[in-house]
């Protein structure tokens, strides 16, 4: 590279392949937009699916920050304490008598639903 013929030729195959690349930008959005259209409505994975739609409605720009939402409800059907564990009594009353009121029972802390 010290030659100056070689470094004037790195530079002129830099810069054509720059422009190459600047010149088919939008042939490369335009591709990308298609995929992202295809998985968002041919994806088996709803999250898959999820993240394209949140692409396409951002007209293809990535987000600066990506959290993770997980949109799953809480724990359904049985649930079961594990040998060890405590099982707790939450007590609903308005006068502090723990005979009147409704009794959940809660596994892990978490009360159970009604």
């Amino acid at each position: 590279m010290k030659r100056p013929a070689v470094k004037d030729h790195l530079q002129k195959v830099q810069g054509a392949y720059v422009s190459e690349v600047s010149a088919n930008q939008a042939v490369y959005k335009a591709q990308a937009l298609d995929v992202a259209f295809d998985l968002m409505m041919n994806a088996k994975s709803e999250s898959v699916r999820a993240r394209m739609a949140e692409f396409l409605a951002s007209d293809g720009k990535t987000p600066q920050v990506s959290v993770h939402v997980d949109a799953r409800h809480g724990p359904s059907g049985y649930e079961y304490a594990r040998p060890g564990q405590k099982i707790v009594q939450i007590v609903d009353s308005d006068d502090g008598n723990p005979d009147q009121g409704t009794t959940r029972p809660a596994v892990g802390g978490i009360a159970a639903p009604d």
